[in-house]
């Protein structure tokens, strides 16, 4: 950043403050908005600071009538030129943004107090109804206005400042003179060069006791006293610098996120990296100085269920006393997704396969509880083979039509379908690792597996594109 006409730049420090100033601003504020203590304060007649649709700018306006049994929320009316955002016009930002619950400068608000139609000489009296519209929006002493509905949460601060409105006038009778006389109000409360009056004080006038925001609006105070004292203050480029700060300051928080993100340190801060670490020297995929070993290199292979449990399997040779038809029955267990299906009637080899897999899935699961890893070895167990589908692969591999398979099971056709196509890419994975681990016959086995379930319907080729 260049050097600031005023000498040295501070820039980076005021803005600092000025963003920590505007955290305890929004916490106070939320604070007084959401407390009882606000709604007495919240008549017509008061001037009040509204949150922009547009998320951009802050509008000024006044409470016209509050809630009742009809209208649920306040109605107000903001003025709606095109103003600068207060996050974009920092120059004014300490009379404007920051100012919002700023303490008050002057007392005697009531000799600006609030008419009601039936305290205004020249207004009639009116039924207390809402005749207009809303939103309803209009132009008057050169400036745009619109009257709302509005929640409490949309307010941003209640100011210190009341105007005379002529309800009947704005509300009933959709006067022009009545929203010209309100427009040129509001925009006297303009002083000073500010867009707002100063906000009743939560302390002072709102008699806020809670001592975490007493404490909170005390620290914004002083954050206020030290950015008037900052050379940035008064500075005629401080709107500039500010925008600059702050592109700055977006990128080096963008570039440290990523610098972290790519640490180890980042890895070493996720609560289950040791314990995952230490699982994977236990079971042998790498070893004491990290690195990969044969195990840990078929466990990359696997994909289409969970790692650990695949590896295992294959390093446990539990495939080797099974058929073809049987193996890749019995691998349905990793790629079916569905929780609740009907329990499949196994041969005893599958039953006994069965088994020994869900076994094996407990054991590590109990590994990784061991090392402090958050599992519950039955839940893993369960969440990662489901052996509904076991006996439906098992028919399928062996010829059975497809009508005939259904039968099985209550789980729907498509899903059958789409567990099979993927059982072919997980025959595929067991074959790379059986080159991996140099299993001639696991090799071939899966080969065979592959072949018996790629028939009929399953594979066919889409009715949408034949023949195109």
């Amino acid at each position: 950043m260049g050097r600031c006409i005023k000498g040295e730049p501070a820039i980076e420090e005021y803005y600092e403050w000025y963003l920590e100033a505007e955290m305890y601003r929004n916490q106070i504020t939320e604070a007084v908005l959401q407390s009882s203590v606000s709604q007495p304060f919240l008549m017509p007649g008061r001037v009040v600071v509204v949150k922009s649709q547009s998320g951009q700018d802050h509008l000024l306006g006044v409470i016209l009538k509050a809630p009742t049994s009809v209208n649920k929320q306040y109605i107000v009316m903001v003025l709606t030129p095109s103003l600068p955002s207060i996050s974009d016009d920092p120059q004014k930002n300490t009379n404007a943004g920051l100012q919002i619950l700023m303490p008050k400068s002057k007392r005697g608000m009531d000799d600006d107090y609030y008419s009601s139609s039936s305290a205004a000489a020249t207004s009639r009296k009116g039924s207390g109804a809402v005749k207009i519209k809303l939103p309803h929006r209009g132009t008057a002493a050169g400036a745009s206005y619109e009257v709302r509905e509005i929640d409490t949460k949309e307010f941003l601060s209640i100011c210190n400042a009341k105007i005379k409105i002529d309800q009947v006038g704005l509300l009933e009778d959709d006067s022009t003179a009545a929203y010209s006389k309100t427009v040129v109000s509001l925009l006297n409360k303009k002083v000073d060069g500010n867009k707002y009056p100063p906000a009743l004080d939560p302390v002072k006038d709102l008699k806020l006791k809670d001592m975490n925001l007493v404490d909170a609006y005390h620290k914004w105070n002083n954050l206020l006293q030290k950015m008037s004292q900052n050379k940035c203050h008064n500075c005629i480029k401080l709107e500039e610098h500010i925008k600059v700060a702050r592109e700055i300051k977006n990128y080096k928080d963008e570039v440290n996120t990523l610098k972290f993100q790519m640490s180890d340190e980042a890895l070493q801060q996720m609560p289950d990296f040791q314990g995952r670490i230490d699982v994977l020297k236990e079971i042998g995929c790498i070893d004491s100085d990290l690195v990969v070993e044969i195990k840990g290199r078929v466990a990359c292979e696997m994909n289409s269920g969970e790692e650990l449990i695949c590896t295992e399997c294959l390093f446990e040779n539990q495939f080797d006393d099974l058929e073809p038809e049987e193996a890749v029955a019995l691998m349905s267990a990793f790629v079916f997704q569905q929780r609740n299906a009907s329990e499949p009637s196994l041969t005893p080899r599958l039953a006994q396969a069965k088994q020994r897999l869900y076994d094996t899935a407990i054991k590590l699961g109990q590994l990784q509880a061991l090392f402090k890893i958050q599992i519950e070895p039955e839940e893993y167990a369960r969440e990662n083979l489901k052996f509904g589908l076991v006996e439906v692969v098992y028919e399928w591999a062996k010829g059975t039509p497809f009508a005939d398979i259904c039968e099985l099971t209550d789980v729907p056709e498509g899903l059958i379908v789409r567990t099979i196509v993927r059982l072919d890419e997980t025959c595929r994975e067991f074959r790379n690792a059986a080159a991996i681990m140099g299993n001639s016959a696991l090799y071939k086995k899966m080969e065979v597996a592959s072949n018996a379930i790629k028939r009929d319907i399953v594979f066919a080729a889409s009715l949408y594109i034949t023949g195109l």
